[in-house]
C-alpha cells in the first residue's frame, strides 16, 4: 500500500486495549469503526433462537474485525467477544468512508483489501451454518 494511504489510515486510528470477556461490538448496535488485532483472540458470535449464542469464527493477531460499517443500515451483524486480552488499532469508519469517496484511488485500494477478508468471513459463516443446520449426527 502506498505510504500516503498508510498515513491516511494512521490519521484515523487509535490504539486501544480490551479485557477478556469484554466486547469490541455487539450485534444490532451502530457500526462505525473496525479493528486491526495486534494480539489476543476474538470470538465472532451470533444468537440463534433455540440454540443460543453460536461462535461463527475465532480470530487473532493480524485479523481485521468489523465490516458492517460498509453497508446500510450500518449495524453490527455479529458480536465480537474478547477471549484473550486484545490490543488493537481502532479505525474511525465514518472518516474512512468519507476519505474513500474523496479519493477514488484510495477507496479502490481499501476495497481490494476488504473484499478478500469479507469472503473469508462469509466462508467461515457458511461452514458454521452447515454445522448448525446440517443433519444430526
Amino acid at each position: 500500500m502506498p505510504e500516503t494511504f498508510i498515513q491516511k489510515l494512521s490519521a484515523i486510528a487509535t490504539h486501544l486495549s480490551f479485557k477478556a470477556q469484554s466486547y469490541l461490538f455487539v450485534e444490532g448496535q451502530k457500526a462505525d469503526k473496525f479493528f486491526l488485532l495486534q494480539n489476543g483472540l476474538v470470538a465472532l458470535e451470533t444468537y440463534f433462537p433455540e440454540r443460543g449464542i453460536v461462535v461463527i469464527q475465532t480470530v487473532g493477531i493480524g485479523h481485521v474485525v468489523g465490516w458492517s460499517w460498509l453497508c446500510p443500515p450500518f449495524l453490527w451483524h455479529f458480536s465480537a467477544r474478547v477471549i484473550d486480552p486484545v490490543n488493537a488499532f481502532v479505525f474511525d469508519a465514518t472518516c474512512l468512508k468519507q476519505m474513500m469517496e474523496e479519493d477514488p484511488s484510495f477507496g479502490y485500494e481499501i476495497t481490494k483489501r476488504i473484499i478478500p477478508l469479507m469472503l473469508e468471513r462469509l466462508q467461515a459463516t457458511r461452514l458454521q451454518f452447515l454445522d448448525i443446520y446440517g443433519p444430526p449426527s
